[in-house]
């Protein structure tokens, strides 16, 4: 195990050094780091990037309020949560943007998402049983099916391809 991190740990070192020394030279000096030129140590699936849609955001609810600007900040917020309308996942600047993330892992999760009932019927409940806070329809579940198949699907994993196609 120690070997492990024995090599990592010394690149990391140099350059900790490296940025160090140039940091003490004059201010007009340029320091460059070629990273192509430094042996590979690891790699990672390209899938590693990820990217979260919040439960709330599909099914709409109360949500943390946008931060305020500085204008409006000067007063104390008592008020921290605000009703959100769902997103819209039709949106097709959405879906370019999520695809341009491409490759990544699409989760569809969040602190809401352990209060949100999920309607197993095509006529969901008027409101959340009790012990739930929120409801998934069946159609809002079908629009983050849609919209992870704007992108690409690889097994169970969804995919986003930079064309943003199925």
């Amino acid at each position: 195990m120690r070997d492990r991190w024995a090599y990592p740990l010394r690149c990391l070192v140099a350059v900790s050094a490296m940025a160090a020394s140039a940091h003490t030279k004059a201010a007009a000096a340029e320091f460059g780091l070629n990273v192509a030129t430094l042996p590979r140590v690891a790699t990672i699936d390209p899938r590693f990037q990820s990217y979260n849609i919040e439960m709330v955001e599909v099914t709409g609810g109360r949500f943390w309020k946008p931060y305020a600007t500085a204008a409006t900040r000067r007063r104390a917020e008592t008020e921290r949560f605000a009703a959100r309308t769902p997103i819209d996942l039709h949106d097709g600047r959405l879906r370019k943007l999520a695809a341009a993330l491409s490759p990544a892992y699409l989760r569809v999760s969040g602190t809401w998402a352990n209060s949100t009932f999920l309607a197993d019927s095509e006529t969901p409940p008027a409101a959340p049983p009790a012990g739930f806070n929120g409801v998934l329809t069946r159609r809002q579940w079908r629009d983050v099916i849609e919209f992870s198949r704007a992108c690409r699907r690889s097994d169970r994993h969804v995919l986003c391809d930079q064309r943003g196609r199925a």
